[in-house]
This record gives structure tokens, C-alpha cells and sequence, in this order.
């Protein structure tokens, strides 16, 4: 299972989340920092005194080819839960080109990637983390909402492909599409 953003505070979340509650035992956590994020000792320390063989992998998800690399070295997978994501907060008229990327390269491109490289691995788990935000709205976060839009457009998407995708809107888990 490879969990994106795996070292930050949602993904750490999910990955002990899978491990307590779904008996996954095998963890790939991946997310720029790697092994030198904080608090990552103690988190492996924690996953693998609930028994799961934890492997943590720095990659830039906003690279696409570091990404495949990543899908590559990984190996078969049977699932995939992508958290990574970034904040560029700017009201509307202060929304440039660079906020844009900052935002959609790590959520909604990634997830992209995600979707386009594991295509043959047969997932039985494909989880992206929208926000409310891309229904409501939220104050000086409009990329923010689009990028997450474009999680919950993936995800109608997959269901359509029948890939595991997540079922509702906002932050959610998934079930494989019936």
C-alpha cells in the first residue's frame, strides 16, 4: 500500500488507520522529506510494533517521473491513498500562476499521475482526500476548491473506468466501485 504525504500528519493518520483497523502490513510512505520528515522514526517505530513492514521514500509527487520511479520501485500494489497537497491561500485577486501550481501539482497532478501509473497493478484501494472546500468554498482558498474539485472529478471518473474510487464527496475513504 503506498501512501503519498505519508510522513505528514494525515497521511501518518491513514497509515496508522490502515494498519489498526484494515490489517494492512505492508506500508510504502512516501513524501518529500522521507526519511528525514519529523517525527518518522517514531512513526515506523509505531507501524511496525503493530507488525506492518514499513518502508518510507522520499519523492517529489509534483514530479511525474520521480513518481513513476517511485510506482516502479515500489512494486505490484494493491492499493493507494494520495494526502499530499499544499496550501498557496490568496484571495481571488491575488491569484497568480504560481499559487495555482503550488496547489495543483501535489493534489490534483499527482493524483492524476497516481490514477495513470498504476493502472495495470490491479488496485483494490484508490483514496484521494478532497476538502468540503470544493463545495462550499472557503475563504481565499480558490485553488485550493479547484484542486480538490478535480479529486472529486477523478474519482466520478474511476467509478465510471469501475477502479476503486472513493464514493462521496469531501474527505473520504473508498470502496471499489460496484
Amino acid at each position: 500500500m503506498l501512501v503519498t504525504g505519508g510522513t505528514g500528519g494525515l497521511g501518518s493518520l491513514v497509515a496508522r488507520h490502515l494498519v489498526t483497523e484494515h490489517g494492512v502490513l505492508d506500508l510504502v510512505l512516501a513524501s518529500r522529506q522521507g526519511p528525514d520528515a519529523d517525527g518518522v522514526t517514531e512513526l515506523i517505530a509505531e507501524l511496525q510494533q503493530l507488525g506492518a513492514q514499513v518502508r518510507v521514500r522520499s519523492c517529489d509527487t509534483t514530479d511525474r517521473a520521480a513518481l513513476a520511479a517511485l510506482v516502479d520501485e515500489v512494486g505490484p500494489l494493491t492499493g493507494v491513498v494520495h494526502t499530499a497537497g499544499a496550501l498557496a491561500d490568496a484571495t481571488v485577486d491575488h491569484l497568480d500562476a504560481d499559487a495555482l501550481a503550488t496547489t495543483f501539482a501535489p493534489k490534483a497532478h499527482a493524483a492524476w499521475w497516481l490514477h495513470e501509473l498504476t493502472q495495470d497493478h490491479g488496485l483494490t484501494l484508490f483514496v484521494v482526500f478532497s476538502s468540503l472546500a470544493s463545495v462550499l468554498g472557503s475563504a481565499g482558498q480558490a485553488n485550493y476548491a479547484a484542486a480538490n474539485s478535480f479529486l472529486d472529478a477523478l474519482a466520478t471518473h474511476r467509478r465510471t473506468l469501475a477502479s476503486p474510487a472513493p464514493h462521496s464527496p469531501g474527505a473520504r475513504g473508498n470502496a471499489p466501485a460496484a
